[in-house]
């Protein structure tokens, strides 16, 4: 059962309305996050060295005050020093003594060499998430310079593919913020450097350390946990929600919000809904009615009598840094308010073993200098879904009898619930789209889009959601028209890395203005031993979802 032990507390969705069957559709797909489906090598050995992960940072359903806490919310800007000639060609050890790096009297730095030119690059650019203590070191480790040469062909691919630092978003209409890739002169002396022997210039146990980083930074006031919950391949896909509650005694805003996932070989993905206070008593009855940790939600949270109580925040998938909302901007917060989570949990036979998941939402309250900057108080924000059929059949190569549409509908009932198929055929519908559109596509591609009136105001982020055979993504504003712009393009859709974008110019979306989001799947990215079947929208990990969403604030003067 959860329960809830606060220490202390301090201080806007508004999804368009598309009717009562949209509000339906909503309830049963607000599932968000992204992974790696992609089907070069490069692609797949990222998913395995960077999965994103942390520890859990306090105990059960527990609101921590943090002071003087941040987290990174992003990778530092490329070294800008520019690439230079070749480094000197002498091999060093990854480990154990080193040779004239280890003499009391060093020589002057040599530009070309590991010190003057690799290790500003690696401080810069990889050592926040790989070096000591971070989500990617246990899987490929920057802690010293001797890490660096142990396996410097694979840090060669990792750079030369621009698999690392992650950045799914191809260079187009919107420049983002916080670009993470590095520079081709970059590129150029890490390749360079490893091709001539990868050399040291210092002692392998050299320590590296990141380079402080000019993106914001999270100021966690509050951090939640819930009660540890362990799940089993009785319900492979698990939703699972639970209360973490501030104890707030005063109204407010949220600032900003993250999450720390704890077990990430199953935490798929996570929603942060807001929910008003006249809603506590029926959400504990959620909590009574179930004999395990919170309780089973798929779909999104309902409390019976409490209409419009909860609001969506946040949707949360692996690789997303924590989102710190623009100045003057907040999520409303009022006295007695309280948060809830839905975690979705993807269970195997190669999760076996793992302890319980504990995972972490971080919270950033403004405080009395953001409200007098703002002169008293912050412009809500609005989140927006824009949703697109998923309608995949079987490839001209699979047969079975769950290639029958209707028959993979009859099995997602069974297992997920009798409203879950009606998520497809809403959308359909919506979308003034016919399952006509889609029986050609037996290729073993399939293509989806639809088009949807934006919600007016400035864009403060965009943000798209596939599962694990996406291949690609677009957002498009005002699609065939003199003003069309590509908001967000994803060529090689990676489920590892879903990242919210934050557009470097202002945009403004008026009541004219009109949303297309476009995905692309593709099945021989199925596991080889996949059952073949008919795939449709919904919630488990080998369902799919074209899923995006677009956080908006006044636009003002």
């Amino acid at each position: 059962m959860s329960s809830n032990h606060p220490r202390r507390s301090r201080g806007r969705r508004r999804a368009a309305a598309l009717g009562v069957v949209v509000a339906a559709i909503l309830a049963a797909c607000s599932s968000a996050s992204s992974s790696e489906g992609e089907a070069t090598a490069s692609a797949n050995a990222v998913a395995e060295a960077t999965s994103p992960g942390a520890p859990p940072t306090s105990a059960t359903a527990t609101a921590s005050t943090d002071t003087g806490t941040s987290t990174d919310t992003g990778t530092a800007t490329n070294d800008p020093t520019p690439a230079s000639s070749t480094p000197t060609a002498s091999s060093a050890p990854s480990s154990g003594p080193a040779s004239t790096a280890d003499t009391e009297a060093s020589p002057a730095v040599d530009p070309r060499g590991f010190t003057g030119r690799i290790q500003p690059i690696l401080e810069s650019n990889c050592v926040s998430c790989h070096g000591e203590g971070g989500p990617g070191s246990v899987h490929f480790p920057l802690r010293t310079a001797g890490d660096a040469v142990a396996e410097p062909d694979f840090l060669q691919m990792m750079v030369s593919s621009r698999a690392m630092p992650p950045w799914p978003a191809a260079d187009g209409d919107v420049p983002f913020k916080h670009d993470r890739r590095l520079s081709g002169d970059d590129i150029d002396a890490l390749v360079e450097w490893v091709q001539t022997g990868a050399a040291l210039d210092v002692a392998p146990s050299t320590p590296l350390v990141a380079t402080p980083s000019d993106a914001p930074q999270l100021d966690v006031d509050l951090t939640l946990t819930g009660e540890p919950y362990l799940g089993s391949t009785d319900l492979v896909d698990d939703y699972r929600c639970q209360i973490y509650d501030p104890e707030l005694t005063e109204a407010g805003f949220v600032r900003g919000y993250g999450v720390e996932p704890d077990q990430t070989e199953v935490v798929h993905h996570a929603l942060l809904f807001r929910v008003r206070a006249g809603a506590r008593e029926a959400a504990q009855g959620q909590v009574d009615g179930d004999p395990d940790v919170g309780w089973r939600c798929p779909g999104t949270p309902f409390f019976p009598g409490q209409r419009n109580a909860t609001e969506l925040i946040m949707s949360w998938g692996p690789g997303e840094d924590a989102t710190i909302l623009p100045v003057g901007t907040g999520v409303p917060v009022e006295p007695g308010d309280f948060f809830v989570t839905q975690f979705h949990y993807h269970y195997s036979d190669e999760t076996a073993g793992l302890p319980a998941d504990q995972s972490a939402v971080l919270i950033d309250l403004a405080d009395e200098a953001d409200l007098a900057a703002a002169g008293g108080a912050l412009d809500p924000i609005s989140l927006t879904l824009y949703l697109a059929p998923a309608e995949i059949p079987c490839s001209v190569r699979e047969i079975g009898p769950l290639c029958d549409r209707t028959a993979a509908l009859d099995r997602l009932r069974e297992v997920q619930g009798q409203f879950s198929a009606f998520v497809g055929d809403g959308l359909l519908m919506i979308c003034s789209r016919k399952l006509e559109d889609f029986a050609t596509m037996t290729s073993g591609i399939a293509t989806s889009w639809c088009q949807q009136p934006a919600t007016p105001g400035e864009i403060i982020s965009v943000w798209g959601h596939m599962h694990e055979i996406g291949k690609s993504y677009r957002m498009i504003l005002n699609p065939g028209t003199p003003e069309e712009r590509v908001l967000l393009d994803i060529p090689r859709w990676s489920f590892e890395w879903q990242i919210v974008y934050e557009p470097v110019e202002k945009i403004v979306l008026d009541t004219d203005d009109v949303i297309r989001v476009e995905c692309e799947w593709d099945r021989s990215l199925l596991p080889a031993d996949a059952e073949a079947r008919y795939i449709v929208w919904a919630e488990g990990t080998q369902d799919e979802m074209c899923y995006s969403q677009i956080i908006t604030r006044p636009a003002g003067d």
